[in-house]
């Protein structure tokens, strides 16, 4: 009998509390967001394969999504990474999640593993079609040399890239940077 009356003061004790904080009213209920209040992630993190089956991974500082259509996601400070190790980056971007591009805005950089960097100040990029698109300016320099023009498209996931539009190329031949240095006979 003993037994059986601490076993009820220690449920007492236990599921009491709980209960009590249950049964109070007011102050203790979660707040149910209206529809027209934003809704912000902070350290976003979207990701998904393209048509290839590689893997994509876009980060961002923070994320809104747009109150008309919550497919379309505001970025702060976006960063898409592929599979093949290519990365963009912008201060701002836009994600269509449904039709799966982003849109990228201001210091646009495109970086792939083979050690090209390419800038410019707009950039749409086709994530299923691994395409990235700009009708703005571009400018840039990797191993095989230097390039400036007034639009670009990269396609077939960076194997094929286009310039249009006052082009100004530079190649180096041999993997030369470009330099006058003499070369050593060491």
């Amino acid at each position: 009998m003993v037994f059986v009356a601490g076993a009820a003061i220690s449920a007492g004790v236990i599921i009491g509390p709980m209960a009590a904080t249950a049964l109070s009213g007011p102050g203790q209920h979660i707040d149910k967001l209206e529809s027209d209040d934003v809704v912000t992630m902070v350290n976003a993190r979207f990701t998904g394969r393209n048509i290839s089956g590689e893997a994509y991974v876009i980060t961002a500082e923070a994320a809104q999504r747009r109150r008309a259509d919550p497919s379309i996601i505001n970025l702060t400070n976006p960063r898409m990474v592929d599979d093949k190790g290519t990365e963009v980056s912008a201060p701002v971007g836009v994600f269509y999640q449904n039709a799966e591009y982003l849109d990228l805005f201001q210091a646009v950089r495109i970086r792939d593993r083979d050690g090209y960097e390419f800038t410019t100040t707009a950039a749409r990029v086709f994530i299923q079609e691994g395409r990235v698109q700009g009708l703005e300016p571009l400018s840039g320099n990797g191993p095989l040399g230097d390039v400036r023009a007034d639009s670009y498209e990269i396609e077939d996931e960076g194997d094929r890239v286009i310039f249009r539009g006052n082009v100004d190329l530079t190649i180096y031949p041999d993997g030369d940077d470009g330099s006058d240095e003499p070369a050593s006979d060491e």
